[in-house]
Order: C-alpha cells, then structure tokens, then sequence
C-alpha cells in the first residue's frame, strides 16, 4: 500500500494545535460538544453496550406477550399437550437448523451500526423504536382500520400528530405513516392534483345547489386559487347545503359527479375540457419517485419542468419565478404544484423553503395564480429539529482531530444559516413527506405524510363499507380515525406506529433531544468534508486530490478523487472512482465478506438528465474536466451519509474514524491509480 508522509513542520504545527494542547498530549475534547450524554442510551452502540440490559427489555416483551395468551379466558385450556409437542420434535430440529443458516447469513450484511459505515441512509435504531416495533409486532394488528389495530391505530395517529406539530403544523393538519417517503410524496401530489380542480368542482355544486358562496365564474380565476381557500369553499359548499335543507347525499352526488372531479372523471377528461395540462415544478435535485408519481397520476413525465439549483444544489427561486411567469403566458399549461426537496439525496441540501412561499404570497396579490407548494422532506424533514423551540446552533467552526498520529486542528464550513430560515417555514406548507425509518431512526418501513389541512381526507375517501360507515360530510370526516378510507395503502403494519410512538415519546423532538442528535451528524459530515479539502495540505506524497461537489447541506457529502497531475479526462477519472467505491463495498463479485471491510460508502453520478453543465460548473472547473466531457459521460461520485452517532464519542476515546477514512481513501486511491497506470 502506498505511503503518505505527515506534513508536520513547525509552522503546520502550531496551526493545528488546540489552544493549551502540548505537542504530546493529543487533542483534548469536552465531553458535552458531542452531546452524547444526551443520546448514549438511545441506541445499542456499536459493540452492543447497551445490548445486555436491552436483552432483558426483549425478554420481558416476550413473556409479557406469552402472560397475554395465557390469560385470555384461561378456562379455554391448552391445546398443543406433550405428546403433539414431542410429535413435532422433528420439525423443531430443522427449524433450529434453518434459524442459525438465517443468523448466519445475517452476519454476512452491511455493519450499519458502526462508526465505519459511512454509505447510505441507514444507521442506528433507537432502542425504543426496537422495542416498540417487537411488541407490536408480535400482536400483528392491521392499521388500516380501527377493526384490526384498535390500539396501534391510535399511537399511529398520536405520533404523526408529534411529527406534524415538530414541521409546524397546527391542530387542524392531518398525518399519519405510510411505507416510506415515496408514497408519501405519491399522496400528497394525488391531493395536490385534486385541489387544484376543485375550485371548478366546487363553483358547479354551487350553482346546482343554489348556494351564495360568491365564488368567481371565470376558468382562469378559479383554476389559480389559492389551496386554502379552495378548502375553505369546498367545506363552506356543505355547510350552506346543510343550512338550506340539502341532504348530504345529494350534496355528495354533486360532487362526484361534477364535470371537473378528477378523481371521478379523470385528469384526461379534465385537459380535454380546459385545452390545458397541469405541470408540476421540482428542482433538479428531487427524487426520482416525483416522475414515477406524475406516471402514476396520468399527467405523464412530461407534466415535470426542472428549476435550476445554485452551487449549494439549492432550488435558484429566480428560476423558479421565470418558469412560473412563462407558464403564465402559456394557455395550454397551468402549474398545479411546486416541490421543495428538505434534504436532498446526494447533498443533503435544504431548498429554500421560505423564498418560495414568500413567491407564492407575492403572486396572489399581484392576481397571479397560485399553487400548492410541497416539501419533500423524506430525508431531511427531522432537521427542523435543531430548530424547535429555537435553533440549536451548530456549535464552534472548528473542530480537533488526529491525522496519521498528529494533532490536526479544522475549520469546518457550516451550512449556511438560510437553511433554517427554510426549515422554520415547514408549518405554511401545504403538505411535507417525511420519513422516520431515516433521521427520525426507526426501523423499516415508517414514513409519514403530513397536511396543512384535514379538510384533504374527505377529497381522498375511498368508500369501503366494511372499514368504516359513511360519513356524512366534511367535519364528520375531519373527525373521523380510521385512515384506510383515506389512503393509497390497503394494509400496514400496526407494528411501525409503535415503533415511531414509542422513539417519540422518549426522545422529544426538539432541539432538547433529538436536535442534538441530528447537530451532532451534520458536524461529522462537515468534519469529513474539512479532511478531504485539506488533506492535501497534511501530506506529503499525494498522488491524488479529492473535489467535494459542495459543502453538505446537512449530513451528506459527495466527492471525487482526481489525479495530481494534470491531463486525465473524465472518463479516466471515471475509471478511478468507480475502482475506489469497489474497493469500499462488499459484493458477490468482489468476494470480499463484511469482516474483510475497513470502511464503506456508497456511490450515485451527476449526469446532465438531472443537473445542467451549468449547475455544476464550478465543480466540473475544481474536477479539471470540460462541460463537453461531462454532457458525454456525467461524473461518477462517492457519496457518504454522515448518519451514525458515534464519531465524537470515539474521538474522545482516542478513535478518529473520520481522519481514518480520509487516510484510507487517499491510500486506497493511489492504489487504484497506480494499478490502473500499470495497465495502461
């Protein structure tokens, strides 16, 4: 393995050291920086330090189940006696056999836990989210209805409303957990969609119903309403039937057979009828699930328009303002939602959130048409946690390490303070997604979709009359509990609202507990992101350079190693990169098993389908490489998510994990360099 030698002379020296640090002390770190004091419970630890007591939480949860069983009308008697048991003697052996071939393969996956696993977005699980999931999940109850998981139900109900009230929402927002973030933002764009037409909808159940609701006639007006006060009209359009006499039957009649119901007549009958397409407005850093969304809602991928980000991979809200004004001059186009992505993939940046409301705000009272704004904050959405009550802060700019055995002081490029100017705002959202099985550390499958107003769950009911009785129209059906009527999903664990009740119940979501958690990642990340900037300034004998494509957003950073010497295209860098991620994965082709692994990441590319040459102009200058090349072949990167919570506890035990993977990089890269010179 190739050498790098410290650069260490008497001028580096005294820049890196901590104040009041002698040459041979090491790095001296204060216990509270880390706040692990706050979260050293939480989790198992990544040597299962707190594996034994938690062994006995299991233990109890288990015969607590069993005492359950055998209390239910205990008169019943049992019916699997001695001789049945000793019948299935056989089966039992080769379930022992089958369980230990499973335990075994289980060892052979990813260390999520430890400080080594730097990768994707998984790491610890809380404790109390275990627990919860266990003891849910060993009653198995269906959350669809109150029918199948009467008690889960309600905890499901419980921990969306802390989750809902953490993004800012008030008492009249409604949540609840779906799979994961993809279906999440699939709801909140299928109601995004119909509110968007049902100031039409509602304008014709006036008129047939004979009501004063003084809505506008004209297309045009009605089509750019304001979400909130379509609501409000639609709610309005039942309390004026019912004052008037009208049965809710026939006042629900008329909605659903209203010409511009999307939900009963189609989005193909609607543009038919308009001569106009909706569009949806996302940056080019979402998800890919918004496209697959626009395929599902019958708008088709053509329906997108991508917003430029800025250097940060931020939504440029310019651009956004001139797609919108040239959507305005289009008849055949009408924006139906805009998405801000809290917390994207690669960079973990925060779109502004608040420029875009204030956009919004701006073109209503200029009479121009609004839309329904959603934040996609699948993965950064807890973030607002450093936040509530007030913001946490991210603490000093520099932090102390230890590099091939020498005291190496960093500055760190904290993200901007802009991003919780964004993060403050969730609450004026129409709709956030987000997902606990990611920042919020529960264990999968545990999302959450989260509305403004509760006045969505009548425009999504889907009758089932063996789930719920019908309810009677929309304050009946804000009150209602049951969700299966509601959502896109037809069954889900009752085991997932345990597991997010019970995390949340212990761990607040605030700036008291789990903002410090959240604080103590995004740090680590710009820790990581300071060592690779400046290593080259640390060794001598580097053949190699790591580029960052920006500083994190949050806790994700993203980067690509180039050659020192100049010359080498993109394709060449390519190569390299590509060699370095295999050499920090395991795979069947590899061979290599989890034991044999000193660190992982993971890897994604930046083509010119997401990201304009423009865009990431800046990166592709720092990278040596032309826009030509890049529009021809995109940029292979690596990528680390800065999840796990352990970094500062194990510098304070002596272990700089993160100057350990910078070290093992650089090498691993030269490495792979030289290997790739030898055979060219």
């Amino acid at each position: 393995m190739r050498k790098h030698y410290i650069r260490f002379d008497a001028e580096l020296a005294v820049g890196a050291m901590m104040p009041g640090m002698s040459p041979d002390s090491g790095p001296s770190f204060d216990a509270k920086a880390t706040d692990v004091e706050a979260f050293g419970g939480w989790f198992a630890g990544p040597k299962a330090e707190n594996g034994k007591k938690f062994s006995q939480t299991i233990q109890h949860i288990l015969e607590d189940y069993h005492h359950w069983r055998r209390n239910y009308f205990p008169e019943d008697g049992a019916l699997i006696d001695s001789s049945l048991k000793r019948a299935q003697e056989e089966f039992q052996d080769q379930f022992d056999d089958r369980l230990l071939e499973l335990l075994a393969k289980l060892k052979a996956d990813f260390p999520f836990y430890s400080p080594r696993y730097a990768a994707h977005m998984i790491a610890e699980q809380t404790l109390p989210s275990i627990a919860g999931y266990f003891a849910a999940m060993l009653y198995n109850p269906n959350n669809v209805t109150a029918d199948s998981g009467s008690v889960t139900l309600r905890l499901e109900l419980e921990a969306s409303s802390m989750i809902a009230r953490m993004l800012g929402y008030g008492d009249d927002s409604w949540a609840h957990i779906t799979s994961g973030g993809t279906l999440a933002n699939f709801e909140a764009l299928w109601l995004a969609r119909t509110v968007k037409y049902l100031p039409l909808v509602v304008a014709e159940m006036a008129s047939r119903l004979g009501l004063g609701l003084g809505i506008p006639s004209d297309e045009s007006t009605l089509l750019g309403m304001e979400p909130d006060l379509a609501l409000y009209l639609f709610e309005q359009c039942f309390e004026q039937a019912d004052s008037k006499g009208h049965p809710f039957s026939r006042v629900i009649s008329c909605y659903r057979s209203a010409a511009y119901n999307v939900g009963e007549q189609g989005i193909g009958h609607i543009t038919s009828m308009l001569g106009s397409s909706p569009v949806l407005l996302i940056p080019e850093t979402h998800h890919y699930c918004l496209l697959k969304a626009c395929d599902l809602l019958g708008m088709g991928k053509k329906a997108v328009v991508r917003v430029r980000v800025d250097a940060d991979f931020r939504m440029d809200v310019n651009d956004l303002r001139q797609k919108l004004e040239a959507i305005d001059q289009d008849p055949k186009r009408h924006v139906f939602a805009v998405v801000c992505v809290v917390g994207t993939t690669e960079e973990g940046a925060v779109d502004p959130v608040n420029e875009v409301l204030d956009l919004r705000a701006e073109r209503v009272a200029a009479g121009l048409p609004s839309f329904w704004v959603h934040a996609d904050g699948a993965y950064g959405g807890y973030l607002r946690t450093m936040t509530v009550p007030n913001r946490l802060g991210l603490g000093d700019p520099a932090t102390s390490t230890m590099v091939y055995g020498e005291p190496v002081e960093l500055q760190l490029q904290l993200p901007q303070h802009s991003a919780c100017d964004a993060l403050e705002r969730l609450g004026e959202v129409d709709s956030v997604a987000i997902d606990p099985h990611k920042l919020g550390y529960i264990p999968y499958p545990a999302g959450v979709v989260c509305f403004k107003s509760s006045l969505v769950k009548p425009l999504a009911r889907q009758d089932a009359p063996y789930l719920e009785e019908n309810a009677s129209g929309p304050a009946a059906e804000k009150a209602a509990e049951n969700v299966g009527v509601y959502i896109l999903e037809g069954s889900k664990p009752g085991a997932a609202a345990a597991a997010v009740w019970l995390s949340h119940k212990l761990i607040p979501l605030d700036s008291t507990g789990h903002g410090k958690l959240i604080r103590e990642t995004v740090r680590n990340a710009c820790e990581l992101h300071a060592l690779l900037e400046s290593f080259p300034g640390l060794a001598y004998g580097l053949d190699v350079r790591a580029i960052s494509l920006c500083p994190p957003g949050s806790n994700i950073l993203c980067f690509a190693f180039r050659p020192e010497t100049p010359g080498a295209n993109l394709r060449e860098i390519n190569a390299l990169n590509r060699a370095i991620y295999e050499r920090f994965t395991v795979s069947e082709r590899s061979g290599k098993s989890v034991y044999e692994q000193g660190f992982f990441l993971s890897r994604t590319q930046a083509t010119s389908s997401q990201y304009c040459s423009e865009t990431v102009q800046g990166f592709l200058d720092r990278l040596g490489v032309t826009a030509v090349e890049y529009d021809a072949e995109g940029v292979f990167l690596l990528r680390s998510v800065l999840m796990n919570p352990w970094y500062g506890l194990a510098k304070e035990k002596g272990r700089y994990f993160l100057a350990e993977l910078v070290q093992s990089l650089h090498e691993e890269a030269s490495q792979a360099l030289g290997s790739m010179s030898s055979t060219s």
